[in-house]
């Protein structure tokens, strides 16, 4: 008896195992049927075009490589000749433009997109969250050119005439952040960054601070904490480890901008740290230089920043993964 009960609740098992929910039997491992091949043949397609794409560029820039040797990466000087003379290739000051303009971006960013997070999900009447939050993702549909023509006719003149002097008559603003010129500069980059990235980082905060659940935010407000408090202290915490997916999110599409910061940095190849200097980042160089490129050996050389900033990505993006391991693994004890 014991052993026919035995069998029978190893068959429901088994059955079970093979068995979907709703009754349909799980496809076997060794049969394949049309679906799954097209969705390999796919994945195949796609990883030969990566490798294809990452081997390109890497190939392109070769000669650049071997002719500026470290000095494309630590130089500061853009000099092309006509090949009479060594031209000199340097990126830093692309990549400093890059690092300056994505952090001014998410910090901006950052700020008024967790309020703006925070405002839709628990200030706001019922009957208005769901249309700021549209309006807001909106503007991720608002091609990057007409943030960079905005920024040119409407940001640029008032950083000239107001936001830049009284950035600059700050005690020690002339020492920190320059002097604003035309307008154009790494900070007007910065805030056009950050107004671009806006509807991404409140797009994914936005679904993360409404995923906390009920019976804390009760629980809080039980215990006599304010509004303010349980926003600042049961909220924001709970929802860290997807706050910071959204920056990581952010960030990327701030890395990578080409022409809205070509419009308004300047695109000036100086070594500068002042948020109110002109300048240029990796992305917006390559694509303003290529025109006049063609054909001359800036080519492997536009190819190479190309490759930096593949591999800045790519670090931090690695960087960027194992924080938020941390954080969830923190977060489970």
């Amino acid at each position: 008896m014991a052993d026919t009960s035995t069998k029978s609740v190893t068959a429901s098992a088994e059955h079970y195992a093979t068995t979907l929910p709703e009754g349909r039997n799980r496809p076997s491992g060794s049969v394949r049927g049309p679906y799954e091949w097209t969705l390999i043949a796919l994945s195949v397609i796609f990883g030969l075009v990566s490798f294809w794409f990452v081997g390109t560029i890497l190939f392109k820039s070769i000669p650049a490589f071997k002719q500026q040797g470290f000095y494309l990466l630590v130089g500061n000087a853009w000099n092309p000749t006509d090949g009479t003379t060594p031209s000199q290739y340097g990126a830093l000051s692309m990549i400093i433009g890059t690092v300056e303009t994505s952090l001014i971006a998410i910090v901006l960013a950052g700020v008024v997109g967790m309020g703006t997070s925070l405002a839709i999900n628990f200030l706001l009447p019922a009957r208005l969250r769901t249309f700021v939050a549209t309006i807001v993702e909106l503007l991720a549909a608002v091609p990057s050119v007409v943030y960079g023509i905005w920024g040119v006719l409407v940001l640029a003149p008032w950083v000239a005439s107001t936001f830049g002097p009284w950035l600059t008559a700050l005690p020690g603003g002339a020492t920190i952040f320059g002097v604003s010129l035309a307008g154009k500069s790494l900070l007007l980059a910065g805030i056009v960054l950050a107004v671009m990235i806006l509807p991404t980082f409140v797009a994914i905060s936005r679904e993360v601070i409404g995923a906390v659940p009920a019976e804390l935010i009760e629980a809080s407000l039980s215990l006599g904490a304010t509004r303010w408090q349980t926003l600042w202290r049961t909220v924001i915490p709970t929802s860290r480890i997807g706050l910071f997916g959204a920056t990581t999110l952010a960030l990327g599409r701030a890395f990578g901008e080409t022409i809205a910061v070509a419009l308004v940095a300047g695109g000036v190849v100086q070594m500068n740290f002042h948020p109110l200097a002109q300048g240029t980042s990796l992305a917006s160089f390559i694509a303003g230089q290529w025109g006049e490129a063609e054909g001359s050996d800036q080519v492997p050389a536009l190819y190479a920043l190309g490759v930096f900033l593949m591999l800045f990505s790519l670090a931090f993006s690695l960087i960027a993964n194992r924080l938020v391991a941390k954080q969830r693994k923190a977060a489970a004890l």
